[in-house]
């Protein structure tokens, strides 16, 4: 880097020197040396740049931030000033009055003379400060009283529309009783979105207005048709069998059987025997005649009704017991027709 380019480097910069003065050599907090401080501070120049200050402008400032601290206190440029940064301070200063003296003005700064010019300004922000604070919370102190009148006139509004609503709520709809059914209506769409029945069997149902009672039942349809539709998603194969096999015995016991009704809720269970569970001997005597049916039953004999292990099937033409206890089978043949039989 050549020394011009330092050199434009430096000029591009706002350098801030910090001079640090120690208050005694054993670093000790709470102690200060008046001797070894007055050294320092006349050995580092201090006391130079005071002087310096003083004969020059001790407070500086851009247009921009001097007028955003200060623009409150000048009617002129409160709350916004429209033009540019340094007419507005200019306005602002002749509106304090400053001096000539005491101020000058750059082409980006403003320059302050005497500490005590802007000490008045600081002081007379302070006063305003605390009359802006006053007007903003008498401001919204009067916001809320509006706000609270307008709640408070709008709910008497309503009580009022809804007295005359119930008064002729029986009446044909009308300005006078609009409001009133149109909240009841509400009323009760959301009462039912929350009372709605939580399975198929769930009959009940929230009482509607009068006026809804038509939409009451279709909504109610529908809602019985949603949730059997939704049920009937839900079911698996074995379930939907048991579903089928309780209708076809409810039209054939419902009303014939004293204990039918304890019956329902009890789940069918398939005894039906495979092929592979019949002796073949069986099959081979009843040769091409194919077994529609075939279950495991008990048999009493007729003496001390001891029970005894059977296999019932059932052809197209016959009735077949089989003694599945022994190796050597018997088989009681019953046709259909009325002809019986034995065979070993």
């Amino acid at each position: 880097m050549s020394l011009l380019q330092l050199v434009e480097i430096l000029k591009s910069k706002e350098p801030a020197y910090v001079r640090c003065i120690k208050p005694n050599d054993a670093k000790q907090p709470g102690r200060f040396d008046e001797v070894l401080i007055r050294h320092q501070v006349k050995y580092l120049g201090l006391m130079e740049n005071l002087r310096v200050r003083r004969a020059g402008f001790a407070y500086r400032r851009k247009y921009e931030a001097f007028l955003q601290r200060y623009k409150s206190l000048c009617p002129e440029t409160w709350p916004i000033w429209a033009g540019r940064p340094q007419d507005g301070v200019a306005v602002l200063v002749r509106h304090l009055g400053y001096k000539p003296e005491e101020y000058k003005m750059g082409r980006t700064k403003i320059f302050i003379r005497f500490p005590k010019t802007l000490f008045a300004t600081e002081d007379a922000l302070e006063v305003r400060r605390q009359s802006l604070a006053i007007c903003i919370q008498s401001w919204w102190r009067g916001t809320l009283g509006r706000r609270k009148a307008a709640k408070r006139k709008r709910a008497a509004q309503t009580i009022r529309w809804l007295i005359r609503g119930f008064i002729l709520r029986h009446a044909p709809r009308c300005p006078e009783n609009a409001f009133f059914l149109d909240h009841v209506r509400t009323s009760f769409l959301l009462n039912l979105r929350r009372q709605l029945p939580r399975n198929t069997l769930d009959t009940s149902w929230p009482t509607p207005p009068p006026a809804l009672r038509e939409a009451s039942e279709l909504l109610r349809e529908l809602c019985r048709k949603n949730m059997v539709w939704k049920y009937c998603r839900s079911i698996s194969p074995e379930w939907k069998q048991q579903l089928q096999q309780k209708a076809v015995a409810s039209e054939i016991f419902k009303g014939k059987k004293d204990n039918y009704p304890q019956s329902v809720p009890r789940l069918f269970i398939s005894t039906r025997l495979g092929a592979d569970e019949i002796s073949p001997k069986v099959l081979q005597a009843l040769g091409s005649e194919p077994i529609q049916y075939a279950v495991p039953v008990v048999k009493y004999d007729r003496k001390g009704y001891k029970p005894r292990s059977r296999q019932l099937l059932l052809t197209p033409n016959a009735v077949v017991i089989v003694e599945d206890a022994k190796v050597k089978q018997r088989i009681e043949y019953a046709n259909l027709t009325g002809g019986r039989g034995a065979a070993e």
